[in-house]
């Protein structure tokens, strides 16, 4: 059996040591070996656990901390920063009850709006023939402490004509939905994936193009279960974390 614990580096691969430090602390603030708070240890004591010098440490908490992993505090090392926001994934997951946990009122705001014929995938997911006229709509929803999403809503057109403008008044899909006489609607099916941000993603959510962002692709549907949309909305990795309770 390997014995991992003092040294995790494999020196003879492709993946620069830098990283393989990085991704190893990640690991270990992931499974709570390292807690919110918690002072990481100093550059010294990593160099001689990884044998490595300064700089390819530095390089790896500098990575960490444009993740937002950890915090650098001037003379007194660095720190794992604030647990992430929780989002829960149940029947009910939807932006509207993020905004009740903080209190907080619609924040949503329309970029974009366009048609588009549903491909097989999607019209399968909405129950609809392929080649479907959707509504499509690009959205930035911000809400509590610079937790933020780009959301991309598909809605079939012959329901759903004039959600766009719905959504750009009242700011929330919730309301928007409303007044097309749908006061409650369910999450039937949630994909998590993860990628790079497109550009236009990265500059709305301020976040990096060279750093992967939470994919979450998702159908919900009305109190009939019929399907009402098909959405996917894009996170920063480090902005929340993923609950599923079952």
């Amino acid at each position: 059996m390997m014995d991992l614990s003092r040294n995790p580096l494999w020196r003879d691969r492709d993946l620069p040591v830098w990283r393989q430090i990085e991704t190893d602390i990640e690991v270990d603030i992931q499974t709570g070996v390292f807690e919110s708070g918690d002072r990481l240890p100093s550059e010294h004591e990593l160099t001689t656990k990884y044998s490595v010098n300064r700089h390819t440490v530095r390089q790896a908490l500098a990575s960490l901390a444009e993740k937002g992993l950890v915090m650098a505090h001037q003379g007194k090392g660095v720190f794992v920063a604030e647990e992430p926001f929780e989002y829960r994934l149940d029947r009910n997951a939807k932006w509207s009850e993020v905004e009740k946990r903080f209190d907080g009122g619609a924040g949503g705001r329309l970029l974009s709006s366009y048609e588009s014929p549903a491909s097989k995938a999607i019209a399968k997911a909405l129950k609809i023939e392929a080649g479907t006229p959707l509504i499509v709509t690009e959205t930035l929803r911000t809400v509590g402490p610079g937790i933020t999403t780009y959301g991309y809503h598909m809605f079939p057109r012959q329901r759903f004509e004039g959600i766009a403008s719905a959504f750009e008044t009242t700011s929330s899909f919730t309301k928007a939905l409303s007044a097309f006489g749908i006061n409650a609607f369910f999450r039937a099916s949630t994909w998590i994936d993860c990628r790079m941000p497109r550009p236009r993603e990265a500059e709305a959510l301020a976040v990096s193009i060279s750093l992967p962002v939470i994919i979450m692709t998702y159908v919900d549907t009305d109190s009939d279960g019929v399907p009402i949309l098909y959405g996917h909305g894009v996170f920063p990795k480090r902005m929340m974390r993923i609950r599923i309770d079952t």
